[in-house]
Parts: structure tokens; sequence; C-alpha cells
């Protein structure tokens, strides 16, 4: 009885390790992450206005699953994206988002350091207190919160 028991103990444990997911490539993305500058790389921002780096203030980015949000917490401005995860780039999808039902969608992208409402960074940096996410025109650093 006792042999059968530990063995039903041992199944148990076993199935529950196969059936826990990872969240992400890199389990140290999930979370909150305080926008703290975006680096224009071309040296002018997206309206075209001369502009190396926009240090940024009440922005956020908070990943969890397959979602990726964006909040200015100065105008209270939020949107939901979704995430794609690959251990070594991250795209966020934020076309459904049409205007006019939603205006400001771009505006706050784009005070994020997101040229369009689909995009793709590469992870240049990441460990549990910083990110560096590299995209095609911006470099966003951020700090866990």
């Amino acid at each position: 009885m006792r042999k059968t028991c530990n063995i039903i103990i041992i199944i148990l444990l076993t199935l529950t390790a196969y059936s826990c997911e990872n969240v992400f490539h890199n389990d140290e993305l999930d979370f909150m992450w305080r926008l703290d500058s975006v680096e224009f790389i071309d040296g002018v921002d997206f309206d075209g206005n001369p502009c190396t780096v926009a240090t940024k203030e009440g922005l956020w980015l908070s990943f969890a699953r397959n979602l990726v949000k964006v909040d200015d917490r100065n105008s209270y401005t939020s949107a939901i994206g979704i995430l794609t995860d690959n251990g070594k780039q991250v795209s966020f999808d934020f076309s459904m988002y049409e205007e006019p039902e939603w205006p400001g969608t771009d505006t706050l992208l784009k005070s994020m350091g997101i040229n369009t409402r689909l995009s793709t960074f590469s992870i240049t940096m990441l460990d549990n207190k910083k990110l560096i996410l590299t995209g095609d025109k911006t470099i966003l650093r951020l700090t866990k919160w």
C-alpha cells in the first residue's frame, strides 16, 4: 500500500511539473517596466525633429503572458496589445485599435518609442532590473518596477 502511494505521489508531481508552462522564454520579462528613455537611432524623432535621447516619466510597459499594456500615467491613457516573445525578440501588435474609435493610440505608442502598431524589438539586455529593447528607429531603456 505504501509503495502504491509513493508511486501515485511521484506521478502527480511529475504531471504537475510537466503541466507548468513558462510564460516567457525570458522569465525576467514578466511584470511592469518603467520607460526611462527613448533613444532615436538616426538622431531625429518620429516627427523629424532633431532628438537623440528623450527622457520619459510616467510611461509604463507591462508584460503578462501574451499581452503587453502601455500606460501613460500623465494623461491616464493606455492600450493593450498582443505580445509575441521568442526569447531574442518581442513583437507588439496594437492593430486592433482602429481610428477614430481609439483616438490617440498612435500618439501614445509614439510617445513610448513605438512607431507603428506592429513593431518588433530585439532584446539587447534583460536582467532582473533592466531591459533594453532595440527597434528599427529607437532604443527603449526600461527599469523593472
